[in-house]
């Protein structure tokens, strides 16, 4: 798990993954995420006007959790980490990773965007 997540999300950096997939507020919040960039990919393309402001808003509401734009490259760490282990070694090659780096630079873009603008 991405050290830097557990401090943001204000989990001790001690506690072991085990803790955290055992804490409701994690596992909430990762589901949450996980739903977002699932909705997010399901909307590029001809909804890509509709899914910038959804994400200028989210951007925008994350301010009010104290969440700084600094924050964000800790949490698309997490998530590369997170589909290398779904997928596995063989099945995560360079491509698919430069496709995620790619795809969650762009989401981030617009809520840090949003962020700096509030």
């Amino acid at each position: 798990l991405e050290p830097e997540a557990k401090r943001v999300f204000g989990f001790r950096s001690t506690q072991s993954e085990e803790e955290l997939i055992k804490s409701r507020r994690f596992t909430k919040h990762a589901g949450y995420f996980i739903s977002m960039i699932d909705k997010a990919l399901g909307m590029l393309g001809p909804d890509i006007e509709l899914l910038t402001e959804i994400l200028m808003e989210l951007g925008v509401k994350h301010v009010s959790y104290g969440v700084e734009p600094e924050y964000f490259p800790s949490m698309g760490r997490a998530l590369i980490h997170s589909i290398q282990d779904t997928l596995g070694e063989k099945h995560f090659t360079p491509e698919i990773k430069d496709s995620w780096v790619e795809v969650y630079g762009a989401l981030s873009y617009d809520m840090i965007r949003a962020q700096k603008n509030a």
